[in-house]
């Protein structure tokens, strides 16, 4: 990985005698044999910057000491303390203080398999692990392996004989850890004793990360960072190219969850093997994928606590809803990096053959062919995956209630879900 990392100075004097840092902060050595200044871990994230650390800066007379870049809402956070920032407006917002220590915000860990990890190899983040706090009876996050160490094989072990299989790190660092799994992902590709299914699933992880990133971050959005995306859509296209039986592992890689980004990643896995049954070419099968990824995510503009709500929408409730596929077409037509089918198969992916959908209410014979089929793939993932609102349908009754709208009202297009149901049954 070559991706510059960049240090930000900071006065020591700002810093806080025993109080916690919700920030990495480093020293910098200047060493005349180093081609760039070296910077070393003085007090870690979590910990109390003790009286004896700030002691050593003035006797060092340290000028600056330094944190990572992408912790800058962190230090912001603070050496403002009495405010929140939403968005780039600063609201005032007391805070209390336990003795010495300053109370944070929630810090949000994301999981990450430890099969992504790379045994032997340094990590340039923070990695965590899940324990259980018998008095609190609740779960809190212990760091298991310090950014720049080095993932060592029995500790990983170790884990995998507890039954743990997942670690986690924090969400300010989703961008250093896609980057460490993309370099991760260039070795694991090239690995010929790896089975192609183990590959596709390492890249779904990889992909599942990405996906959510790009959903929930609105600063990331850039044209660079969806063709980064779109080479993970490659990668498990290649996958399912050189293996025969791809459509038994493709739906076992998948990871069921109520949250929209894994419902669009899944839904993206089912349409490209659903393309590929259907003999399409590779160049339409990448672009079929790219649109059912992004299909939803219009849905980002839909507030959190409607998508959450339990009960029955109101009529104004589900007209904000059926405003997501326009929505999502006009966030990525700004992008103007999907193929025209795409484009129309984001907007229309909610209309009926009979007419009842959104936004246009069109009929069979003007929804794109596109759209018809990731109306059936989309109906089904969505009903065999948790939601706020019911449990997952098992696989049966999904299609089972996918027939009933075919028979019932001509919801779907018959040709294409007759085979998808050949796709499904593997015939």
């Amino acid at each position: 990985m070559n991706k510059k990392r960049i240090f930000v100075p900071l006065n020591p004097n700002k810093l806080r005698p025993g109080e916690v840092v919700n920030f990495n902060i480093y020293v910098k050595s200047d060493n005349p044999r180093a081609e760039k200044p070296e910077y070393s871990l003085f007090c870690r994230r979590g910990e109390v910057f003790n009286p004896g650390l700030f002691a050593k800066i003035k006797f060092d007379s340290t000028h600056s000491v330094y944190y990572h870049h992408r912790d800058t809402e962190n230090v912001d956070y603070y050496l403002n303390p009495d405010f929140t920032l939403v968005g780039n407006i600063q609201f005032l917002k007391p805070q209390k203080r336990l003795g010495a220590k300053l109370v944070k915000r929630e810090e949000v860990y994301i999981p990450l398999p430890i099969k992504n990890l790379l045994l032997g190899a340094k990590v340039s983040f923070d990695v965590f692990k899940k324990v259980k706090s018998i008095k609190a009876m609740d779960y809190r996050y212990s760091l298991f392996i310090p950014e720049g160490e080095i993932c060592q094989a029995a500790m990983i072990d170790d884990l995998i004989q507890k039954g743990i299989h997942y670690v986690y790190f924090l969400e300010q660092e989703e961008g250093e850890v896609l980057q460490y799994l993309y370099h991760n992902l260039s070795l694991i590709i090239k690995h010929h004793k790896l089975r192609l299914s183990t590959k596709a699933e390492l890249i779904y992880n990889v992909a599942l990360i990405w996906t959510r990133r790009f959903y929930y971050e609105k600063y990331v959005r850039t044209l660079g960072e969806l063709q980064a995306g779109f080479c993970l859509i490659d990668y498990l296209l290649e996958m399912v190219n050189q293996d025969q039986q791809y459509r038994l592992w493709l739906q076992r890689v998948r990871r069921p969850g109520e949250k929209l980004h894994a419902h669009c990643l899944n839904t993206c896995m089912l349409g490209m093997g659903f393309t590929k049954f259907l003999g399409w070419p590779d160049e339409q099968i990448r672009d079929f994928a790219q649109g059912a990824l992004l299909h939803d995510l219009g849905m980002v503009e839909v507030p959190q606590t409607l998508l959450d709500k339990p009960g029955r929408l109101s009529k104004i409730e589900m007209d904000l809803i059926k405003k997501h596929p326009q929505d999502g077409y006009l966030i990525l037509r700004d992008l103007a990096s999907l193929c025209p089918e795409s484009m129309v198969m984001i907007f229309q992916h909610h209309e009926h053959g009979d007419g009842s959908g959104y936004p246009q209410g069109i009929k069979l014979v003007q929804i794109s062919p596109w759209a018809r089929i990731l109306r059936i793939i989309d109906s089904y993932e969505a009903m065999i995956s948790n939601r706020s609102w019911r449990e997952k349908y098992n696989p049966v009754d999904a299609l089972q209630q996918i027939h009933k709208d075919w028979s019932d009202r001509g919801v779907f297009d018959t040709n294409y879900l007759i085979d998808f149901l050949k796709f499904l049954s593997g015939k």
